[in-house]
């Protein structure tokens, strides 16, 4: 089979025939239809994320979404061959289970993926578009609890999370300003946002602070280093007001001085995550962000796209 992975850390990933993976006891085999790209998967590459004196079993598939079909079944597994599903393999999968989703087929388990079934509302696309970030805008809606009135911030708006975060944001009643480049703004505002600031042109800090002198309910900054979210962003939010960032920039101590709830946000995916996903798209409560499409042969292209970091919306591959 074709799958896209590394012989090492810090190697650049190929595109490369290995042995299709079989399922072992309590694990499934998947025909992988579509993956998603995120930036955790470059990060992996790289061995950023790699536990010390993990054992790890190369050469190493990457991906994390995915949507597939049950081709074989281990005994004890929790799904049953010819389901659709979809879903996404947890950040500590890689030193359990090499078999990645950017390749024809990878193998998932209970313990190795969050996983739901994809109802025939869902094309396969959107569902791998769908788990790790809108995960972790479910996720961090549920933790800033955005409510009726309240302004939110979102700092790097028409990403794959902050495509979500902005529409369930909205959904509560909150009024959203994004942050994302000009050519994003009609994006952003379909999807919800009553304000957009170009970050490219504009001083947003000074913007927002002019706007909203008493400052505002909530931000959450999917970009921005911690120099700049504490000396520029955190400012703008109001004594007594939350904040979040997925980039782990936050001094929740120094903002904790003054009344601030902060989190240096991590997702833990759930089945039950993934269930609630494909249930608000199917009922139209939630839209899927806006996805370019490549094939696998064309994974080195699509892989190169994240790493640049401005992206609007989800790359998607498909593979079969």
């Amino acid at each position: 089979m074709r799958a896209f992975a590394i012989d090492a850390f810090g190697r650049t990933p190929q595109l490369v025939d290995l042995p299709r993976p079989e399922p072992g006891p309590g694990e499934v085999q998947l025909r992988v239809r579509a993956a998603s790209v995120n930036p955790i998967d470059w990060k992996v590459a790289a061995g950023a994320l790699a536990a010390p004196g993990a054992a790890v079993s190369f050469p190493l598939t990457l991906g994390f979404d995915f949507a597939g079909r049950v081709t074989a079944a281990g005994d004890g597994a929790a799904w049953e061959v010819g389901q659709e599903v979809f879903g996404m393999r947890l950040p500590s999968a890689p030193e359990r289970n090499p078999h990645g989703s950017y390749a024809e087929y990878m193998t998932a388990s209970a313990e190795t993926a969050a996983m739901a079934a994809r109802p025939e509302g869902l094309d396969a696309v959107s569902a791998a578009a769908l788990p790790m970030t809108g995960g972790t805008a479910l996720a961090l809606t549920r933790w800033l609890e955005p409510a009726e009135g309240e302004t939110l911030l979102v700092v790097g708006a028409a990403g794959g999370v902050g495509s979500y975060a902005l529409q369930l944001a909205a959904a509560r009643g909150a009024h959203v300003i994004a942050v994302a480049a000009g050519d994003d703004h009609a994006y952003v505002r379909s999807l919800g946002a009553r304000e957009a600031v170009d970050h490219r042109t504009t001083d947003v800090a000074g913007a927002v602070r002019a706007a909203r002198p008493g400052g505002v309910d909530a931000v959450l900054d999917l970009v921005d280093d911690r120099e700049t979210l504490m000396t520029r962003i955190a400012p703008l939010v109001r004594d007594g007001g939350r904040l979040a960032t997925t980039v782990f920039a936050a001094d929740t101590d120094a903002l904790a001085a003054r009344g601030v709830r902060a989190v240096n946000f991590g997702y833990r995916a759930t089945d039950q995550d993934m269930a609630e996903l494909a249930g608000l798209v199917t009922s139209g409560a939630l839209h899927v962000a806006q996805t370019t499409t490549f094939p696998l042969t064309a994974m080195d292209e699509a892989y190169t796209a994240s790493t640049t970091g401005h992206v609007r919306g989800k790359l998607v591959v498909t593979a079969g």
